[in-house]
Protein backbone atom coordinates (compact mmCIF):
# COMPACT_ATOMS: atom_id res chain seq x y z
CA UNK A 1 0.00 0.00 0.00
CA UNK A 2 1.36 3.15 -1.12
CA UNK A 3 2.16 6.14 1.51
CA UNK A 4 -1.40 8.07 0.87
CA UNK A 5 -3.44 5.22 0.89
CA UNK A 6 -1.60 3.99 4.12
CA UNK A 7 -2.21 7.67 5.96
CA UNK A 8 -6.40 8.12 4.66
CA UNK A 9 -6.86 4.42 5.98
CA UNK A 10 -5.36 5.88 9.56
CA UNK A 11 -6.60 9.25 9.42
CA UNK A 12 -3.59 10.72 9.72
CA UNK A 13 -1.49 12.97 7.42
CA UNK A 14 1.33 11.72 5.14
CA UNK A 15 4.24 13.79 7.17
CA UNK A 16 3.02 11.58 10.21
CA UNK A 17 3.80 8.33 8.56
CA UNK A 18 6.97 9.70 7.44
CA UNK A 19 8.36 10.65 10.77
CA UNK A 20 6.92 7.31 12.08
CA UNK A 21 8.79 5.49 9.85
CA UNK A 22 12.10 7.88 10.10
CA UNK A 23 11.47 6.91 13.83
CA UNK A 24 11.68 2.95 12.83
CA UNK A 25 8.25 2.44 13.94
CA UNK A 26 7.03 1.36 10.87
CA UNK A 27 9.32 -0.68 8.53
CA UNK A 28 7.71 -0.22 5.34
CA UNK A 29 9.43 -2.64 1.98
CA UNK A 30 11.06 -0.47 -0.67
CA UNK A 31 9.83 -0.91 -4.34
CA UNK A 32 11.62 1.24 -6.59
CA UNK A 33 10.85 4.89 -6.08
CA UNK A 34 8.31 4.32 -3.30
CA UNK A 35 7.84 2.68 -0.22
CA UNK A 36 5.15 -0.44 0.21
CA UNK A 37 3.47 -0.08 3.74
CA UNK A 38 2.15 -3.89 3.85
CA UNK A 39 0.49 -6.12 6.23
CA UNK A 40 3.03 -5.86 9.38
CA UNK A 41 3.35 -1.97 9.01
CA UNK A 42 -0.83 -1.87 9.30
CA UNK A 43 -0.16 -4.07 12.72
CA UNK A 44 2.18 -2.04 13.67
CA UNK A 45 -0.07 1.51 13.05
CA UNK A 46 -2.82 -0.28 14.61
CA UNK A 47 -0.83 -0.78 18.07
CA UNK A 48 1.06 3.01 17.79
CA UNK A 49 -2.89 3.90 17.12
CA UNK A 50 -3.76 2.09 20.62
CA UNK A 51 -0.97 3.07 22.68
CA UNK A 52 -1.45 6.92 21.43
CA UNK A 53 -5.13 6.60 22.64
CA UNK A 54 -3.62 5.31 26.25
CA UNK A 55 -1.69 8.28 26.26
CA UNK A 56 1.95 6.69 26.10
CA UNK A 57 4.70 8.98 24.78
CA UNK A 58 6.51 8.74 21.54
CA UNK A 59 9.40 7.57 23.36
CA UNK A 60 7.49 4.81 25.23
CA UNK A 61 5.74 3.35 22.42
CA UNK A 62 9.25 3.55 20.89
CA UNK A 63 10.21 1.07 24.00
CA UNK A 64 7.35 -1.19 23.78
CA UNK A 65 7.67 -1.82 19.67
CA UNK A 66 11.34 -2.66 20.42
CA UNK A 67 9.93 -5.66 22.91
CA UNK A 68 7.01 -6.20 20.52
CA UNK A 69 9.37 -7.12 17.94
CA UNK A 70 11.62 -8.90 19.65
CA UNK A 71 9.42 -11.37 21.65
CA UNK A 72 6.22 -10.80 20.00
CA UNK A 73 4.08 -10.80 23.38
CA UNK A 74 3.88 -14.34 22.30
CA UNK A 75 4.19 -15.95 25.81
CA UNK A 76 2.69 -15.10 29.65
CA UNK A 77 5.60 -13.68 30.31
CA UNK A 78 6.08 -11.20 27.72
CA UNK A 79 2.47 -10.28 28.10
CA UNK A 80 2.70 -10.21 31.92
CA UNK A 81 5.58 -7.32 30.92
CA UNK A 82 3.39 -5.69 28.91
CA UNK A 83 1.05 -5.66 31.56
CA UNK A 84 3.07 -3.85 33.83
CA UNK A 85 3.55 -1.27 31.96
CA UNK A 86 0.54 -0.62 31.64
CA UNK A 87 0.20 -0.48 35.26
CA UNK A 88 2.69 1.76 35.58
CA UNK A 89 1.22 4.26 33.18
CA UNK A 90 -2.08 3.99 34.64
CA UNK A 91 -0.69 4.91 37.73
CA UNK A 92 1.15 8.03 36.34
CA UNK A 93 -2.40 8.57 34.51
CA UNK A 94 -3.89 8.29 38.40
CA UNK A 95 -1.78 10.97 39.55
CA UNK A 96 -1.81 13.40 36.30
CA UNK A 97 -5.55 13.18 36.73
CA UNK A 98 -4.97 14.36 40.70
CA UNK A 99 -2.43 16.94 39.58
CA UNK A 100 -5.05 18.23 37.39
CA UNK A 101 -8.06 18.04 39.88
CA UNK A 102 -5.58 20.57 41.86
CA UNK A 103 -4.98 23.24 39.36
CA UNK A 104 -8.26 23.56 38.80
CA UNK A 105 -9.28 24.08 42.82
CA UNK A 106 -6.11 26.48 42.55
CA UNK A 107 -7.99 28.16 39.74
CA UNK A 108 -11.45 28.55 41.62
CA UNK A 109 -9.37 29.81 44.35
CA UNK A 110 -7.89 32.50 42.28
CA UNK A 111 -11.33 33.32 40.61
CA UNK A 112 -12.78 33.61 44.42
CA UNK A 113 -10.10 35.86 45.34
CA UNK A 114 -10.70 38.30 41.78
CA UNK A 115 -14.21 38.29 42.65
CA UNK A 116 -13.85 39.14 46.21
CA UNK A 117 -11.60 41.38 44.90
CA UNK A 118 -14.13 42.93 43.12
CA UNK A 119 -16.66 42.92 45.75
CA UNK A 120 -14.36 44.77 48.06
CA UNK A 121 -13.27 47.48 45.40
CA UNK A 122 -13.42 50.97 46.92
CA UNK A 123 -15.04 53.64 44.30
CA UNK A 124 -12.61 55.79 44.31
CA UNK A 125 -13.02 59.53 41.97
CA UNK A 126 -10.75 62.75 42.19
CA UNK A 127 -8.94 63.35 45.50
CA UNK A 128 -10.04 66.62 47.08
CA UNK A 129 -5.91 67.54 47.72
CA UNK A 130 -6.74 68.10 43.62
CA UNK A 131 -8.70 71.15 44.28
CA UNK A 132 -6.66 74.08 44.76
CA UNK A 133 -4.53 72.61 41.51
CA UNK A 134 -8.08 72.86 38.98
CA UNK A 135 -7.53 76.05 37.12
CA UNK A 136 -9.26 77.02 33.86
CA UNK A 137 -7.39 76.48 30.82
CA UNK A 138 -8.57 79.45 29.14
CA UNK A 139 -8.39 82.04 31.70
CA UNK A 140 -6.45 80.07 34.12
CA UNK A 141 -8.85 81.55 36.75
CA UNK A 142 -10.57 79.45 39.76
CA UNK A 143 -12.91 76.42 39.11
CA UNK A 144 -16.26 75.86 40.63
CA UNK A 145 -18.10 72.57 40.98
CA UNK A 146 -21.64 72.15 41.17
CA UNK A 147 -23.99 69.12 41.73
CA UNK A 148 -20.48 67.83 42.61
CA UNK A 149 -20.98 64.03 44.33
CA UNK A 150 -18.44 62.94 47.00
CA UNK A 151 -17.25 59.52 48.57
CA UNK A 152 -14.96 59.95 51.25
CA UNK A 153 -12.02 61.98 50.00
CA UNK A 154 -13.06 61.43 45.91
CA UNK A 155 -14.87 63.45 43.94
CA UNK A 156 -17.11 61.28 41.49
CA UNK A 157 -19.17 63.54 40.01
CA UNK A 158 -19.93 67.38 39.15
CA UNK A 159 -20.71 70.32 36.57
CA UNK A 160 -17.08 71.90 36.16
CA UNK A 161 -17.01 75.94 35.17
CA UNK A 162 -15.39 78.88 35.38
CA UNK A 163 -17.03 82.69 34.76
CA UNK A 164 -15.53 83.07 31.73
CA UNK A 165 -17.46 80.33 30.30
CA UNK A 166 -15.64 77.12 29.80
CA UNK A 167 -17.39 74.18 31.12
CA UNK A 168 -15.97 70.53 32.03
CA UNK A 169 -17.21 67.46 33.88
CA UNK A 170 -16.52 65.23 36.09
CA UNK A 171 -18.17 61.86 35.69
CA UNK A 172 -17.34 58.49 37.41
CA UNK A 173 -13.95 59.82 38.57
CA UNK A 174 -12.45 61.30 35.53
CA UNK A 175 -12.38 64.96 34.46
CA UNK A 176 -13.58 65.56 31.13
CA UNK A 177 -12.39 68.81 29.38
CA UNK A 178 -12.98 69.69 26.32
CA UNK A 179 -10.62 70.38 23.43
CA UNK A 180 -9.31 74.04 22.61
CA UNK A 181 -8.18 73.76 19.43
CA UNK A 182 -7.94 71.08 16.12
CA UNK A 183 -4.96 68.99 17.76
CA UNK A 184 -5.49 65.09 17.14
CA UNK A 185 -4.10 61.85 18.56
CA UNK A 186 -3.14 58.78 17.85
CA UNK A 187 -6.85 57.09 17.30
CA UNK A 188 -5.15 53.46 18.76
CA UNK A 189 -4.75 53.16 22.85
CA UNK A 190 -2.62 51.01 23.71
CA UNK A 191 -4.84 48.74 26.14
CA UNK A 192 -6.92 47.96 23.09
CA UNK A 193 -6.43 44.38 22.24
CA UNK A 194 -5.79 45.14 18.26
CA UNK A 195 -3.20 47.67 19.29
CA UNK A 196 -1.37 45.24 21.53
CA UNK A 197 -1.90 42.60 18.93
CA UNK A 198 -0.16 44.81 16.86
CA UNK A 199 2.95 45.03 18.76
CA UNK A 200 6.26 43.02 18.65
CA UNK A 201 7.29 41.04 21.98
CA UNK A 202 10.50 43.04 21.10
CA UNK A 203 8.76 46.42 21.86
CA UNK A 204 7.11 44.93 24.75
CA UNK A 205 10.63 44.17 26.01
CA UNK A 206 11.94 47.53 25.28
CA UNK A 207 9.06 49.22 26.65
CA UNK A 208 9.25 47.27 29.95
CA UNK A 209 13.21 48.34 30.49
CA UNK A 210 11.74 51.91 30.02
CA UNK A 211 9.73 51.75 32.28
CA UNK A 212 11.89 50.36 34.85
CA UNK A 213 14.45 53.27 34.09
CA UNK A 214 11.46 56.00 34.46
CA UNK A 215 11.07 54.07 37.69
CA UNK A 216 14.39 53.77 38.93
CA UNK A 217 15.09 57.65 37.95
CA UNK A 218 11.69 58.65 39.71
CA UNK A 219 11.97 57.18 43.02
CA UNK A 220 15.26 59.04 43.24
CA UNK A 221 13.66 61.93 43.25
CA UNK A 222 11.60 63.35 46.63
CA UNK A 223 8.18 62.55 45.73
CA UNK A 224 5.96 63.62 49.09
CA UNK A 225 3.71 66.06 47.87
CA UNK A 226 5.08 66.27 44.50
CA UNK A 227 2.83 66.17 41.03
CA UNK A 228 3.49 63.85 38.87
CA UNK A 229 2.05 64.63 35.08
CA UNK A 230 2.12 61.72 32.23
CA UNK A 231 0.23 62.96 28.92
CA UNK A 232 -1.00 61.45 25.92
CA UNK A 233 -1.06 58.15 27.34
CA UNK A 234 -3.22 56.45 24.72
CA UNK A 235 0.39 55.02 23.08
CA UNK A 236 2.38 53.89 26.33
CA UNK A 237 1.86 54.25 29.66
CA UNK A 238 5.11 53.32 31.95
CA UNK A 239 4.27 54.07 35.64
CA UNK A 240 1.06 51.67 36.21
CA UNK A 241 3.21 48.84 36.62
CA UNK A 242 5.68 49.77 39.19
CA UNK A 243 2.95 52.38 41.19
CA UNK A 244 2.56 49.90 43.55
CA UNK A 245 6.21 50.13 44.75
CA UNK A 246 6.39 54.05 44.52
CA UNK A 247 5.43 56.14 47.71
CA UNK A 248 1.65 57.09 47.94
CA UNK A 249 1.58 60.54 49.07
CA UNK A 250 2.62 61.98 45.58
CA UNK A 251 -0.21 63.13 43.62
CA UNK A 252 -0.36 61.79 39.91
CA UNK A 253 -2.22 63.41 36.56
CA UNK A 254 -2.87 61.23 34.22
CA UNK A 255 -4.05 62.72 30.74
CA UNK A 256 -5.24 60.25 27.55
CA UNK A 257 -7.10 61.39 24.69
CA UNK A 258 -9.22 58.08 24.51
CA UNK A 259 -11.61 57.29 27.21
CA UNK A 260 -11.69 54.14 26.68
CA UNK A 261 -8.20 54.28 27.94
CA UNK A 262 -8.16 56.34 31.05
CA UNK A 263 -11.23 54.25 31.96
CA UNK A 264 -8.85 51.14 32.07
CA UNK A 265 -5.74 52.83 33.45
CA UNK A 266 -8.25 54.38 36.28
CA UNK A 267 -9.35 50.60 36.61
CA UNK A 268 -5.68 49.00 37.28
CA UNK A 269 -4.65 51.44 39.54
CA UNK A 270 -7.51 51.39 41.88
CA UNK A 271 -6.98 47.68 41.63
CA UNK A 272 -3.07 47.77 42.42
CA UNK A 273 -3.85 50.83 44.83
CA UNK A 274 -7.17 52.78 45.69
CA UNK A 275 -5.35 55.30 48.46
CA UNK A 276 -3.05 56.26 45.48
CA UNK A 277 -4.07 60.25 44.74
CA UNK A 278 -4.97 60.26 40.80
CA UNK A 279 -6.71 63.01 38.69
CA UNK A 280 -7.79 61.47 35.52
CA UNK A 281 -8.16 63.50 32.43
CA UNK A 282 -9.22 62.79 29.19
CA UNK A 283 -8.73 65.93 26.53
CA UNK A 284 -6.71 65.73 23.37
CA UNK A 285 -5.40 69.14 23.27
CA UNK A 286 -3.29 69.13 26.24
CA UNK A 287 -4.76 72.21 27.17
CA UNK A 288 -5.22 70.96 30.50
CA UNK A 289 -7.33 72.57 33.32
CA UNK A 290 -4.43 72.63 35.71
CA UNK A 291 -2.70 75.46 37.54
CA UNK A 292 0.39 77.23 36.20
CA UNK A 293 3.74 75.96 37.74
CA UNK A 294 2.13 73.39 39.13
CA UNK A 295 3.88 70.16 38.29
CA UNK A 296 7.36 68.60 39.59
CA UNK A 297 8.19 65.92 37.25
CA UNK A 298 6.87 65.31 33.66
CA UNK A 299 7.05 61.55 31.90
CA UNK A 300 7.36 60.99 28.51
CA UNK A 301 6.83 57.96 27.95
CA UNK A 302 7.20 57.92 23.93
CA UNK A 303 4.76 60.52 23.77
CA UNK A 304 6.06 63.49 22.75
CA UNK A 305 7.47 61.60 19.65
CA UNK A 306 3.29 60.71 19.59
CA UNK A 307 1.80 63.75 19.80
CA UNK A 308 3.80 65.33 17.34
CA UNK A 309 3.61 62.90 14.95
CA UNK A 310 0.15 63.97 14.51
CA UNK A 311 0.53 67.70 14.98
CA UNK A 312 2.95 70.31 14.02
CA UNK A 313 3.76 71.15 17.36
CA UNK A 314 6.40 69.98 20.47
CA UNK A 315 3.97 69.36 23.17
CA UNK A 316 6.28 70.53 25.64
CA UNK A 317 4.94 73.95 24.53
CA UNK A 318 1.84 73.61 25.50
CA UNK A 319 2.74 71.87 28.84
CA UNK A 320 5.42 74.16 29.58
CA UNK A 321 3.10 76.73 31.43
CA UNK A 322 2.25 74.08 34.07
CA UNK A 323 5.79 73.55 34.98
CA UNK A 324 7.27 74.84 38.08
CA UNK A 325 10.51 76.48 38.02
CA UNK A 326 12.25 73.25 39.09
CA UNK A 327 10.59 71.19 37.28
CA UNK A 328 12.27 67.62 35.82
CA UNK A 329 11.16 65.28 32.60
CA UNK A 330 11.64 61.52 32.87
CA UNK A 331 10.91 60.24 29.90
CA UNK A 332 11.88 57.75 26.55
CA UNK A 333 12.02 58.79 23.32
CA UNK A 334 12.49 56.66 20.15
CA UNK A 335 14.90 57.38 16.83
CA UNK A 336 16.28 56.18 13.55
CA UNK A 337 20.05 57.00 12.57
CA UNK A 338 20.43 59.55 10.12
CA UNK A 339 19.29 58.52 6.58
CA UNK A 340 16.63 55.87 7.56
CA UNK A 341 14.48 55.02 5.01
CA UNK A 342 11.65 54.61 8.21
CA UNK A 343 11.97 58.26 8.43
CA UNK A 344 11.39 58.74 4.74
CA UNK A 345 8.24 56.66 5.21
CA UNK A 346 6.90 58.56 8.47
CA UNK A 347 7.28 61.82 6.48
CA UNK A 348 4.96 60.75 3.82
CA UNK A 349 2.16 59.35 6.39
CA UNK A 350 2.58 62.13 8.48
CA UNK A 351 3.14 64.93 6.60
CA UNK A 352 2.64 67.23 9.62
CA UNK A 353 4.94 65.39 11.85
CA UNK A 354 6.89 68.14 14.10
CA UNK A 355 10.55 68.55 12.65
CA UNK A 356 12.86 66.22 13.84
CA UNK A 357 10.31 63.22 14.96
CA UNK A 358 11.98 60.15 15.37
CA UNK A 359 15.39 61.24 14.55
CA UNK A 360 18.65 61.19 17.46
CA UNK A 361 18.39 65.24 17.85
CA UNK A 362 13.92 65.53 18.33
CA UNK A 363 14.20 65.71 22.14
CA UNK A 364 17.42 67.74 23.02
CA UNK A 365 17.18 70.26 20.15
CA UNK A 366 13.31 71.02 21.04
CA UNK A 367 13.30 71.21 24.78
CA UNK A 368 15.72 74.12 24.23
CA UNK A 369 13.17 75.81 23.15
CA UNK A 370 10.62 75.52 26.31
CA UNK A 371 14.08 76.13 28.51
CA UNK A 372 14.76 72.75 29.61
CA UNK A 373 18.38 70.93 29.12
CA UNK A 374 18.96 67.69 28.47
CA UNK A 375 21.23 66.24 31.30
CA UNK A 376 21.74 62.66 31.20
CA UNK A 377 20.75 59.97 28.39
CA UNK A 378 20.72 55.92 28.84
CA UNK A 379 20.30 53.70 25.77
CA UNK A 380 17.35 51.41 26.54
CA UNK A 381 17.88 49.19 23.71
CA UNK A 382 16.64 48.86 19.51
CA UNK A 383 14.99 46.35 17.79
CA UNK A 384 14.41 45.60 14.34
CA UNK A 385 11.12 44.09 14.70
CA UNK A 386 8.48 46.59 16.34
CA UNK A 387 5.76 45.60 14.86
CA UNK A 388 2.91 46.17 12.45
CA UNK A 389 1.55 49.32 14.67
CA UNK A 390 4.70 51.22 14.24
CA UNK A 391 3.31 51.43 10.64
CA UNK A 392 6.06 53.26 8.88
CA UNK A 393 9.00 50.77 10.03
CA UNK A 394 10.93 49.45 7.44
CA UNK A 395 12.67 46.01 7.04
CA UNK A 396 15.69 45.48 9.05
CA UNK A 397 16.13 48.83 10.41
CA UNK A 398 16.78 49.38 13.50
CA UNK A 399 14.39 51.43 16.04
CA UNK A 400 16.34 52.76 18.79
CA UNK A 401 14.76 53.89 22.20
CA UNK A 402 16.60 55.91 24.80
CA UNK A 403 15.79 57.21 28.51
CA UNK A 404 15.97 60.89 29.40
CA UNK A 405 16.33 63.02 31.77
CA UNK A 406 15.70 66.98 31.19
CA UNK A 407 16.16 69.85 33.98
CA UNK A 408 14.36 73.07 33.56
CA UNK A 409 16.76 76.12 33.19
CA UNK A 410 16.89 78.34 36.11
CA UNK A 411 17.10 82.04 35.58
CA UNK A 412 20.15 83.94 37.57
Amino acid sequence: MKIGLFAKKFNVSIDTIRYYTNLGFLIPVKKYAYYDYDQTCEDDMTFITQLKSLHFTLNEIGGILKIKRVTLLSDLEDLENFVQLLDTKKEELRREIANRYEAIANIDAIIDTVHQKKEEETETGISISFLPLLRCPVCSGSLQLKNARIHGESIMDADVTCSCGFQAEIASGILYAPNLDNSIQNRAYFYEPKTLGEVSTELIELMTKSGLFIYQRLKSYPLANKVILEPSIDTFVMLPKFLHLLQDDAMYIFCGSKREMVEKLKGKLTFINPKLKVLYIVNTSLHLPIADQSVDYIIDSLSFNDYSLFNPIFPLAKLNRHCKEDSTIIGIYSYYKNGAKSLQKMRELYPEAYPLNSEKAFIETHIKTCQFDLVETVPIGDTTQPGIYIEHHIGDERLFLEGYIAKKQRDF
